[in-house]
């Protein structure tokens, strides 16, 4: 998704740039011919077609942000950007009005708008605005393609129609543009439709470098009748290649750069999240062995006394902050649960580490109980109890639970989405759902990849995949049983809208020096080209 996104980004580049060069192009031409027959039409139509060349490159800077920040509507780029060409297009028709048609005689008015030919097809209206849809832009662009397009058919000056159907292009690129606007809908099926990399921004991107393509192709057949003309186009475009391509190339490096140094922090956090479960299990086993060598303790449960160790373990559990607290006789039966002081009797000779607690061992594991929407990971911690002859007479198991409170302390710490899944149901998770309260928990994870590596062959995974529909960068690491086999995984991720976020100032930092340096170096092309004509 990361990489899909960048190609977005710099695609918008590319094509800002195309559409930048084409509008130089036709300003150059008009320049071209100011220069041997100077007038007020000519002037303002290059310094309209200028207008809209740097209009088109400061559109080209704008790039596209992604997640919550894409929302905001139009940036401060995207608004210089769109005064700008207004102020091209008004250009533009300003000169088509002050200048006559080439009329065809007996053809009295336009086929196209009905009107008398000495009048414009479109006027363009200061101040006009629309709640919906900013028309000024819009109005431009149609008001140009109009123009052109009455020349071409009501005038003799049929070689124009390509310009006007790339300004018909140019028109449909300005409504679609406007779908910004409209990024902040609450109806899904708009905000999908025209979200950044939506449907209607792919439209929009393809329009204008249709639009750039059709105005390029018509302005190189003139430009390529004077060799000036056409040695200051070639090193134009061939600065314009190199400068594209060395910022491609560096982009893509750089955000390679932030992605592999997210996973690389994500493994670490990761790691250090193994270190705090290492932590809890050498803290339930100390809060066990405290117990086993509590004199009170060994006396209640060599009598096997339910009523003495429950009087001694009532506050236990809310001043240690444990789930659980078992202890049983030499042959597993439960003497005390103090969590549920009433259920006791029942065996657990069963339980691993209870066996393993009974020959005389101590051990820590991690295992899953049951819940109503979801199970709970826990860690659990058994040590034996001796009496004073060094014998084994019974058990004491510590418990604490990897819950909410649990996951929520690593995003505290470090700013990063934690979970826990018990098997592959996730069963507490700092993701919440979309009123703000509640837990994304009871999920099953569905990706085969990250069910394969971690929960089948008990290895960590890291790499890009979506998360509740969301893309996301994430590390998960195995959680094993005193068996070493895996009974859960921990998830530590962070969405790749954060990482492109984190991204995008450089990126559109290098993309604005690079238009920068762009036109610094239009101004030696021109000395170039000129001097290469004046030595031959």
């Amino acid at each position: 998704m990361v990489d899909l996104q960048f190609l977005g980004q710099n695609l918008h580049f590319a094509i800002g740039l195309l559409a930048a060069l084409s509008t130089f192009a036709a300003a150059w031409l008009y320049f071209d011919a100011w220069t041997s027959e100077k007038g007020k039409k000519n002037i303002l139509r290059w310094s309209g077609f200028f207008f809209l060349s740097l209009s088109f490159l400061v559109y080209a800077v704008d790039i596209p942000l992604i997640g919550e920040v894409a929302k905001e509507g139009n940036t401060r780029y995207g608004i210089i950007s769109e005064i700008i060409r207004i102020v091209g297009y008004g250009l533009i028709i300003l000169a088509e009005v002050i200048t006559p048609l080439m009329k065809v005689p007996k053809h009295e008015k336009s086929p196209i708008t009905g009107q008398p030919n000495n009048l414009p097809a479109i006027t363009l209206i200061p101040g006009t605005s629309g709640n919906f849809i900013n028309v000024r832009p819009v109005i431009g662009a149609i008001g140009v393609c109009a123009m052109y397009w009455r020349r071409a058919t009501t005038g003799l000056e049929r070689h124009l129609k390509p310009v006007a159907l790339s300004f018909l292009g140019f028109t449909i690129y300005e409504i679609l543009a406007q779908a910004q606007l409209l990024r902040s809908s609450t109806n899904v099926a708009i905000n999908q439709a025209v979200a950044i990399y939506g449907p209607v921004w792919i439209a929009e991107n393809l329009v204008l470098l249709i639009s750039s393509i059709l105005l390029g192709r018509w302005v190189w057949k003139y430009l390529t009748k004077r060799f000036m003309s056409q040695l200051f186009m070639i090193f134009t475009s061939a600065i314009i290649l190199v400068f594209l391509a060395t910022t491609l190339t560096f982009t893509f490096i750089l955000l390679r750069g932030v992605k592999d140094a997210t996973l690389t922090n994500l493994a670490t956090t990761a790691n250090v999240l193994n270190y705090a479960l290492d932590s809890k299990r050498s803290e339930t086993i100390a809060g066990a062995e405290a117990l086993s060598f509590n004199p009170d303790y060994i006396a209640a449960v060599s009598s096997k006394d339910h009523d003495k160790l429950s009087s001694l373990s009532q506050d236990y559990l809310s001043s240690k902050k444990l789930s659980s607290l078992i202890i049983t006789t030499d042959t597993g039966q439960v003497l005390l649960r103090a969590e549920d002081t009433d259920r006791w009797g029942d065996s657990l000779s069963s339980d691993p580490l209870i066996r393993r607690g009974l020959i005389g061992q101590r051990n820590s594991s991690v295992n899953s109980i049951s819940g109503a929407i979801a199970p709970t990971m826990q860690i659990n911690s058994t040590v034996p109890v001796r009496d004073s002859k060094n014998v084994v007479i019974g058990t004491i198991t510590t418990s604490v639970a990897l819950d909410d409170a649990f996951v929520d302390g690593i995003k505290n710490s470090t700013g990063l989405d934690a979970s826990i899944y018990s098997e592959n149901i996730r069963s507490a998770t700092t993701t919440l759902t979309s009123d703000g309260k509640s837990r994304w928990i009871g999920i099953k994870e569905q990706n085969e990849a990250v069910s394969d590596k971690v929960l089948k062959s008990g290895q960590s995974y890291a790499g890009s995949l979506n998360i509740l529909n969301r893309p996301y960068l994430a590390v998960y690491q195995p959680l094993k049983d005193v068996d070493n086999t895996t009974v859960g995984m921990i998830l530590i991720g962070q969405p790749q809208s954060e990482l492109l976020k984190t991204a995008n100032q450089s990126i559109q930092k290098t993309f604005v020096l690079a238009a920068v340096l762009l036109i610094l170096s239009v101004i030696p092309a021109y000395f170039v080209a000129r001097y290469i004509v004046k030595q031959l």
